[in-house]
């Protein structure tokens, strides 16, 4: 019911429309806390990671988070910085901890990234803040964290595997295709967990088959591709021509629910609540390569 509601209202209503209606949600939910705190009880840092040290595969080396912390309160009671820990906690020395840091255009552009590149060809890794959410915010100024140099999908990443995964995201033609952290996390043990929200809200993961494929034309769903040549600033300070390639997708409806959650077992891919809130976890190389089958197969997510 809850995917059919997501899905209408992305159909309907643009993005504008959408913010109006996050902005009315998030208002019904602080006004009813208390009442869903008496439905669901809640829970702090340590619960949540005593929990997940339960709940998640062990046998990982990279875990992607996708976190909405507005969506875990009022029944998670603690702080941005002590969630955060969890994770790192989570991961300790031996594995790595990955989060979006993604920029997608602004409020001006109605969230268009290609009419706000082709306005603003420039890009300043270590100065755009994350978009996706303040957890994202937060952890991209997190001391040691490294960022990929990609306009759209850049990501932030803390751990031994760091300079593995961001190494030339700036030379990758799309932002999850062809060598991006997105298809090496598919080649290594990744595991995806979603925090607060549901994988057909956030996983990006399951863009890498597509850009993947949209790269060396054989995506069965045909998009116009753009390009826009962005003066991208690296890290270190230097400034490079990065030629970002964005299919264009409006013309098409993207639907990755129920389409992904058939062809994974409940091992792959994990739903469940905790205390009103939802959880999921996927394995990154079983959503890669189903998908990929998938595509070869003739079948694809976008339906106009």
């Amino acid at each position: 019911m809850r995917s059919t509601l997501y899905y209408i209202v992305r159909q309907v209503f643009g993005q504008k429309q959408r913010n109006k209606l996050k902005t009315l949600k998030y208002k019904f939910d602080k006004k009813y806390k208390s009442l869903r705190k008496r439905l669901y009880g809640s829970f702090n840092a340590e619960q949540l990671k005593a929990h997940l040290e339960t709940t998640l595969p062990t046998d990982y080396d990279i875990l992607m988070v996708h976190c909405s912390h507005h969506d875990m309160i009022p029944l998670f009671g603690g702080s941005l910085s002590e969630l955060l820990q969890v994770f790192i906690d989570l991961c300790g020395d031996q594995r790595t901890l990955v989060m979006p840091a993604f920029f997608l255009g602004d409020r001006k552009y109605h969230y268009d990234t290609l009419r706000f590149f082709q306005d603003k060809n420039k890009f300043e890794v270590t100065r755009v803040p994350s978009q996706m959410g303040m957890l994202s915010e937060i952890f991209r100024r997190y001391p040691n964290v490294k960022l990929s140099a990609h306009p759209t999908h850049r990501i932030s990443v803390l751990g031994p595997q760091a300079d593995e995964l961001i190494a030339n995201h700036e030379n990758c033609r799309t932002g999850c295709g062809q060598g991006s952290p997105f298809d090496k996390m598919a080649a290594m043990k990744t595991v995806v967990i979603g925090s607060g929200i549901r994988y057909y809200e956030c996983m990006t993961q399951t863009h890498s088959p597509e850009d993947i494929l949209i790269e060396t034309g054989e995506y069965p769903t045909k998009f116009t591709l753009n390009e826009v040549t962005i003066d991208l600033i690296m890290p270190n300070g230097t400034s490079l021509d990065h030629v970002l390639t964005l299919p264009d997708k409006k013309p098409f409806q993207r639907k990755i629910h129920p389409f992904l959650r058939r062809m994974l077992t409940k091992e792959e891919m994990k739903e469940w609540s905790f205390h009103g809130v939802p959880f999921f976890y996927a394995h990154a190389n079983r959503v890669q390569q189903v998908l990929i089958d998938a595509a070869h197969k003739g079948k694809s997510v976008y339906f106009r």
